[in-house]
């Protein structure tokens, strides 16, 4: 870390603290409502004027700026997972069956690093700077949610960034490539509807379980025969539902599955492809059949421009050796949303194994990436304000 930013270790140490109080009080999606208080709480403390809302848990906070300069916006998401912790960590989850297996506890402690360093070195630059703490992020549903509030808005954001922690990228590391970083999502839910009958014979039914597996076989090759192979894809049947024993054939089943792009005209092909297939498929079984398409959030895109100028200032607070080249990630990101409407980037910070992998039981955001992160944001500020 460049001796410039090197106090942010004292603010990290005081917001590891912070992150295990997050960490012991997990709360799902939409329900984060001890987290929004604690965010507020905690930002009042600062001196800042936080705002919240009705309709959703999102807090908003706003740094003033010594001009009517262009606006940044940075972004932290609160929710957890319906997962019981197995971490074994002494600040482990004391709601039962959630925990914050995807680290939007740290998200949001380095967010608050941010808003502490800004407060106590009194940084005001050209443009106020915009403290967002988004909401249902795992549903896919948060940031549409703040969009909608005009989050944007009042005043007008010019340009936005978030992290992630990253467990594949080791500590004191980041990764930010140009363009796409993480994938589209579009779940589905398929119906087959047949004719029931005796298992002993099938001539008098219409079997919507045959057309199940003729269609989950086929769609295999929807990635492998329709898509480039330099371009990424992915297409997952997670969830078959059918009958309820031996010998009777079922009149209906239901499949859940997920598709996964990173390029949006490849989306939409597949997309139109999976149904065109469907289709032909259960007329031609005689089945009948409809699918109901769950868009979760279209894929994360940085702007080229964004992107180089964080990268900048992550070298000018952390050397030229913190960052990494690394693939897109085939998961999914509503910052998407934020990305659609003003140019921005969204980045990784590396955690290093040492504690799991995201979305598992055992995982646990590593605190030692902690004063990465807030340097990280620290810099790419002084970059956009002081090119």
């Amino acid at each position: 870390m460049k001796p410039a930013f090197q106090t942010l270790e004292t603010i990290a140490a005081d917001c590891s603290e912070t992150r295990h109080g997050f960490h012991r009080h997990p709360e799902l999606s939409g329900v984060e409502f001890t987290t929004r208080d604690a965010v507020v709480a905690a930002l009042k403390m600062l001196g800042y004027a936080p705002q919240t809302f009705d309709g959703h848990m999102g807090v908003v906070a706003t740094w003033p700026g010594a001009a009517d300069g262009p606006c940044i916006a940075l972004r932290a998401d609160m929710d957890a997972l319906p997962l019981r912790e197995e971490s074994g960590v002494a600040w482990s989850s004391e709601h039962a069956g959630v925990m914050h297996a995807c680290g939007h506890d740290g998200h949001m402690a380095v967010l608050l690093g941010v808003a502490r360093w800004l407060a106590e070195n009194k940084k005001h630059y050209p443009g106020a700077i915009k403290l967002i703490f988004q909401p249902a992020e795992e549903t896919g549903l948060g940031a549409p949610f703040l969009i909608r509030e005009g989050v944007l808005k009042n005043p007008e954001v010019a340009a936005i960034f978030a992290l992630h922690g990253w467990p594949e990228l080791p500590i004191g590391t980041l990764a930010i490539p140009d363009t796409a970083i993480m994938a589209a999502v579009d779940n589905f839910d398929i119906i087959l509807k047949g004719v029931g009958g005796h298992g002993a014979m099938p001539h008098l039914a219409r079997d919507p379980v045959v057309a199940a597996a003729s269609l989950i076989t086929a769609a295999q090759t929807l990635v492998s025969r329709r898509a480039s192979p330099l371009d990424a894809a992915v297409l997952t049947f997670g969830h078959v539902a059918a009958g309820k024993t031996y010998n009777v054939i079922p009149e209906t089943v239901l499949l859940r599955g997920t598709l996964r792009t990173l390029n949006p005209a490849l989306r939409d092909t597949l997309r139109a492809d999976l149904e065109a297939l469907l289709a032909h498929t259960a007329s031609g079984l005689g089945i009948a059949s409809s699918i109901e398409w769950v868009e979760a959030c279209p894929a994360t895109i940085n702007d080229p421009a964004m992107a180089a100028l964080a990268r900048e200032g992550l070298r000018a607070a952390l050397g030229d050796g913190c960052l990494r080249s690394v693939p897109p990630s085939m998961g999914g990101e509503d910052f998407s949303y934020f990305l659609q409407q003003v140019p921005g980037a969204y980045f990784w910070l590396g955690l290093g194994m040492e504690r799991g992998g995201l979305h598992n039981p055992r995982f646990d955001f590593n605190d030692a990436a902690m004063a990465t992160g807030i340097a990280a944001f620290a810099g790419i500020i002084e970059r956009f304000y002081r090119p």
